[in-house]
């Protein structure tokens, strides 16, 4: 064994230079999450001569004299902070590497990456196609679930709270399916509509127990895909692809919304329907809904690129710049809720993103998001700015009475509601809230809607349920652990919990996670962020069976969806129902009358307070000529159940002016009842309702009886062609109102109109010449009646008593009028010096001249509009009447606007 020589004393004497020490090793993450440990070079060794050199360095001559200790202490805080600036980005990267797989998490469970891409695109699909609303995308959604739970089978125990509270909700509305005979106090509507109107109502508590069931299986989908994604449990980098799946495929499909809101492609598979869901945008029929996603996505991009730029990906600048089309989403789309969302999630998520920075760099982030949002909002022309300064965004009266009618229906059953999926064919019925001019088809509100159909034993456990993942996600509660925990993976998993904090806390003021696809988004979201260390148990043997058996069920339940959307009826529901409605439809479009009957009395079976198919068999039956008296019942039950809608009972009387025109009047009356604002004028619903009538004369003595308030006898009296039927309307009116007691001025003098027009005209004269307070709004008829008989002295003094007065100043000193007359020669546009010259003249008794000058002051631009009323005065003055009454007439015409 060969021996090193000891060292020499000068050896010994002589310092050694420290030789630096390698880095310690940094920990890579790949793809399957394997770790590979790379361990930079070290610094190659000095030579001797080089260290010789290094050690036996000159000093210095003259060296410098030493600054003051306090502007050293100041020097070296300074560096001392630069350098930790400098250096926090670097070591905080290395950390985040080394921390991304550590090793001493307890409760961090592997998995590739590819996963999670996989699992974050199920949810995409299903928004992209449908958003799970018609049948096809419904088996779509349960198709795709079923695979993933069959597949991937779950790794981790719920907690008890959570599967107790699960297994509540799931439970709690199926008691809905108990017998009717159980309930001790029938409610009064179910009453009225089995006993009164002959309407067969399921036997249980549900008025609608098929639709309630296929509400059912929505419900239990969407809870055991909630229970999946919490106990799959996720590796980081599953997460990571999650994030980026999410993020990516949501500005996919921002940016098919934008496209086909320009009109650049057609997407027919979109909810489209103005009627019932009014002006949408996006995937979703509700356009809130489409902005309440762009913003969950405008905050998953900005963490993601967060994510990508400490790890140091080129990456950062893809999802950086693809938040502009969720944003760009957001303003096109108008949406205050979008605005509000947005502001929330980023200033959160900058508060959780920004804990290590310094208080200024804090506010400069904030500050920053607030000029970019209001930047942007003045930045939308007529958009979201327009809707601000109408208070459109900020009334919330008509959505606050709606939340406690809501309430109010819930007191009429409150432990178990009205069953899922009544809320639209019950509300009427129990509100008292009018809307002649829409539907209410859920209480824009999530809580209400699930308080209202499920009542309190439904609420209580899915709010338990949604508390616990509140309190096992974010950082809003429990603390951070210090050391090797893992930063990195706890920012994703906050950036995922506030995205569903944002659409839980849009659930209270609107209804997104009613929406199938909406709902799969979120339990994603929901599953990503909880944090390990809360399920710390792994699945058992019967855990990953109960998914699987739920898998096999959601499988059998997506083909029979899918089977609906084919024209079979697989699934007894309100899916089965509409498809039933649609075939009909077709059916009658092609005059297959008889085939489509069965098909619209079976879809009434399965959901029997549908009023609109009541309306639809109806004109069926007239169509196939069946009877009128069945015809007319469907008619009635339609409008029973939806007692406050209008517009149907409008269409309702236009289709018995085609079969049996008697029988339109019943739909009219009903709709001026429900909507009397929208029927007089020209453009009023009343005047189409003369219309039907002129094609049919029998409608017109029940229409003089539907015409209550004084505009709409007005608008029947302007119909009118013959005096006999004028004369008869007169005498009616006047029979109820003889001092036309409740009419205004305007309406007073329209009347006097159509009766010098159309009526006895001698019989008006001597009414409005012996009843003053009808001759204050009929003296301009008065006036034109003489003038026409060539008494134009009586018609004279009729305009002049109540035109305005003309006692003006006149010049207090005698004008010098030779003046004023060179003054106007010069100046012949000046209106001033006219009018002075005029009055000078008429002060001396110069009429002739007067009436010149007031003749030359009329062809001025813009002259005042007393001239003409002083000219005629002059006139009559000189006692040429005739002249006078045209100047009169002209008076009373530039008059009659500002009268």
């Amino acid at each position: 064994m060969k021996k090193n020589p000891p060292p020499s004393a000068a050896e010994e004497t002589a310092p050694t230079p420290e030789r630096p020490s390698a880095p310690p090793p940094v920990l890579l993450a790949a793809d399957d999450d394997t770790l590979h440990a790379v361990t930079p070079a070290p610094a190659p060794a000095l030579a001797p001569a080089e260290t010789a050199a290094a050690t036996a360095a000159p000093a210095d001559p003259a060296p410098a004299a030493p600054p003051p200790p306090s502007a050293a202490r100041s020097r070296r805080r300074r560096r001392s902070r630069h350098v930790t600036e400098e250096n926090e980005d670097e070591v905080e990267n290395e950390e985040d590497s080394k921390e991304d797989n550590d090793a001493g998490s307890d409760y961090e469970l592997p998995g590739p990456l590819w996963q999670g891409w996989l699992l974050g695109l199920v949810p995409l699909v299903v928004i992209m196609f449908g958003s799970g609303r018609e049948a096809w995308s419904k088996g779509l959604a349960a198709v795709l679930v079923a695979l993933l739970l069959l597949v991937f089978p779950a790794r981790r125990k719920l907690p008890t709270m959570a599967s107790a509270c699960l297994l509540a909700a799931l439970a709690a509305p199926l008691l809905s399916f108990l017998p009717s005979s159980w309930q001790l106090l029938q409610p009064e509507w179910r009453a009225t509509l089995e006993n009164d109107w002959g309407i067969i109502l399921s036997k249980t508590l549900t008025p609608q127990a098929w639709v309630t069931w296929e509400a059912w299986l929505i419900f239990a989908l969407c809870l055991v895909w909630l229970g999946w994604c919490v106990a799959r449990g996720f590796s980081s980098a599953q997460r990571r692809g999650l994030l980026q799946a999410l993020t990516l495929g949501g500005m996919f499909i921002c940016a098919m919304s934008i496209l086909e809101r320009q009109h650049v492609l057609a997407l027919p598979w979109w909810p489209r329907n103005f009627w019932v869901w009014g002006e949408s945008f996006g995937p979703f029929a509700n356009r809130n809904h489409t902005s309440s996603l762009a913003a969950i996505l405008c905050l998953l991009s900005a963490a993601a690129a967060y994510d990508a730029h400490r790890r140091r990906s080129r990456m950062w600048a893809i999802y950086a710049l693809g938040m502009l089309l969720p944003l760009a989403c957001i303003f096109i789309n108008t949406s205050k809720a979008g605005v509000v969302l947005l502001f929330v999630g980023f200033t959160t998520w900058f508060g959780t993103v920004a804990m290590r920075k310094s208080f200024f760099q804090k506010m400069t982030m904030a500050a920053t998001l607030i000029c970019v949002i209001a930047t942007l909002i003045v930045m939308s022309e007529g958009g979201i700015t327009a809707r601000v300064k109408s208070g459109e965004a900020t009334s919330i009266g008509g959505r606050g009475a709606l939340f406690m009618e809501t309430l109010s229906m819930a007191t009429h059953a409150p432990w178990l509601g009205v069953g899922l999926g009544n809320f639209d064919g019950v509300f009427p019925m129990l509100s008292s809230m009018h809307e002649p001019r829409s539907r209410f088809l859920h209480p824009e509100s999530d809580l209400l809607w699930l308080l209202a159909e499920g009542g309190l034993l439904t609420l209580v456990p899915a709010g338990l349920l949604v508390l616990w993942i509140f309190n096992a996600t974010g950082p809003w509660f429990g603390k951070k652990k210090k050391g090797a925990s893992s930063r990195l993976d706890r920012r994703l998993r906050n950036a995922a919990a506030i995205a569903f904090g944002l659409g839980a806390l849009h659930g209270l003021a609107d209804v997104p996670n009613h929406g199938l696809g909406y709902a799969l988004f979120m339990s994603l979201l929901a599953g990503m962020a909880v944090r390990p260390r809360r399920l710390r148990q792994e699945s058992r043997w019967t855990g990953r069976l109960a998914f699987r058996l739920a898998g096999l069920a959601v499988l059998a339940l997506g083909i029979a969806w899918l089977g609906v959307a084919l024209g079979h009826a697989t699934l007894p529901g309100s899916s089965t129902a509409q498809s039933l409605r649609t075939r009909a439809s077709q059916m009658v479009d092609s005059g297959s009358l008889a085939d489509a009957m069965p098909l619209m009395n079976e879809a009434l079976r399965l959901k029997p307070l549908a009023f609109e198919m009541y309306y639809e068999r109806a004109r069926l039956r007239l169509m196939a000529g069946g009877s009128k008296e069945d015809a007319l019942m469907d008619f009635s039950r339609s409008r029973t159940l939806e007692p406050h809608y209008a517009g149907m009972c409008y269409t309702e009387g236009v289709t018995w002016t085609y079969f049996d025109p008697q029988y339109a009047v019943i739909g009219w009356r009903e709709y001026l009842k429900r909507y009397p604002a929208s029927a007089p004028g020209i453009h009023g619903y009343y005047r189409q309702m003369l219309h039907y009538a002129s094609l049919h004369p029998q409608l017109r003595e029940p229409l003089w009886s539907l015409a209550e308030s004084p505009d709409l006898k007005l608008d029947f009296l302007a119909s009118v062609t013959t005096r006999e039927e004028f004369d008869r309307c007169l005498r009616s009116l006047l029979a109820l109102r003889p001092h036309l007691e409740g009419l205004e001025a305007s309406q007073r003098e329209t009347l006097f109109e159509l009766w010098g027009r159309l009526g006895d005209e001698k019989a008006l004269i001597t009414s409005l010449e012996t009843n003053k307070k009808w001759r204050d709004d009929g003296w301009r008829l008065l006036a034109a009646y003489h003038a026409r008989n060539s008494d134009f002295r009586s018609a004279c003094q009729t305009a002049a008593a109540y035109l305005p007065s003309l006692n003006r100043a006149t010049p207090g000193s005698i004008v010098d009028i030779p003046s004023l007359e060179r003054a106007l020669l010069y100046n012949p546009t000046d209106v001033r010096i006219g009018v002075d010259l005029f009055q000078s003249q008429k002060s001396t008794g110069d009429l002739d001249g007067a009436i010149r000058t007031l003749e030359k002051v009329i062809q001025l631009p813009n002259p005042p509009t007393y001239i003409r009323q002083e000219l005629a005065a002059l006139h009559a003055a000189k006692g040429d009447f005739r002249r006078a009454w045209e100047h009169y007439q002209e008076a009373m015409q530039r008059r009659a606007p500002q009268d």
